[in-house]
């Protein structure tokens, strides 16, 4: 499973660089190479929730990061507790952050979560 998100990794981060770029999202759902959903105006919330809707199929993956001049008074990347949650019921099964970009909010919690719902965390 983790072989299969280190590709899903691999080959959606370049695609999620260029959205954050272009300053359309901060997070991509993708699943043996195809971009399942990507975020936009309705938040990564509602996009973990489509994702979930449009692949049946357990083990896609979540990437998420911002750019480096991203605004964060109005937009702060962050996952929590929730999250792996909400990813967990969705069918996710690995997240990908970009390293020093995205918060975890009480990250023992949500080290904790993950390990209980089965749901690898990897910094990019």
């Amino acid at each position: 499973m983790l072989f299969r998100s280190a590709a899903d990794v691999e080959f959606g981060w370049p695609l999620l660089r260029q959205a954050v770029e272009l300053d359309i999202g901060q997070s991509m759902a993708v699943r043996d190479r195809d971009v399942i959903a990507v975020e936009a105006i309705e938040g990564t919330d509602a996009m973990i929730d489509r994702a979930g809707q449009l692949c049946r199929a357990r083990g896609w993956t979540l990437l998420k990061t911002a750019e480096a001049a991203h605004d964060r008074r109005a937009d702060v990347p962050t996952i929590g507790v929730a999250t792996i949650e909400r990813v967990a019921a969705a069918g996710c099964r690995c997240i990908a952050l970009g390293s020093g970009k995205v918060i975890l909010v009480d990250r023992p919690a949500v080290i904790a979560a993950a390990d209980r719902l089965g749901v690898a965390i990897l910094g990019r």
